[in-house]
């Protein structure tokens, strides 16, 4: 078959319309899922994140709905929930397992006592949580997953001043 040069679509120009044809922007249709390592790391933010996210809620709940302090609670654990599901569609999508598992942050902040100590130690969560990322982007190769990634440590960073801000402004103890 020849190919004329006038042809208004010429092959490789025509979009895919089948299953198949999107087969090759979704990593593990072919069964080359994503290497181990990559999903274990995911996963471990994945916990932390859901563990954040129940942590700050408490914590949102312990504080005047009045005070600006909940108000930045409730914006930081939305942020953790949101997270949390950004990771869980990008295991699932790079065909890795998603852990249905919560990260032992909970029961270690609500062991400490007073809210100050407690956000203290937060924000040493959000810094482990940007650690972990800057460690693991390394290996990530999808693209979708690195802007998320990097838009997950941006937040966390941000998330770290403010809540920072925030103890400045609160008496110790």
């Amino acid at each position: 078959m020849t190919h004329r040069s006038d042809d208004p679509k010429p092959p490789g120009d025509t979009p895919c319309s089948s299953p198949p044809c999107y087969a090759a922007e979704f990593p593990g249709y072919f069964g080359d899922g994503p290497d181990q390592p990559v999903v274990d790391g995911l996963n471990a933010l994945l916990e932390a994140e859901r563990a954040g996210a129940r942590v700050l809620a408490i914590l949102r709940d312990s504080v005047d709905a009045r005070l600006p302090l909940h108000g930045l609670l409730g914006a930081l654990q939305k942020d953790e929930g949101a997270n949390a599901v950004q990771l869980y569609q990008t295991l699932r999508r790079l065909g890795g397992a998603a852990s249905h598992e919560t990260g032992a942050f909970v029961g270690k902040t609500l062991a400490i006592d007073g809210l100050v100590p407690r956000l203290r130690f937060v924000n040493k969560g959000q810094a482990w949580v940007v650690r972990k990322i800057e460690e693991l982007l390394p290996a990530i190769t999808d693209a979708y997953a690195r802007a998320m990634l990097e838009e997950m440590r941006r937040s966390h960073l941000a998330n770290i001043e403010a809540c920072e801000a925030a103890l400045d402004s609160l008496p110790p103890g």
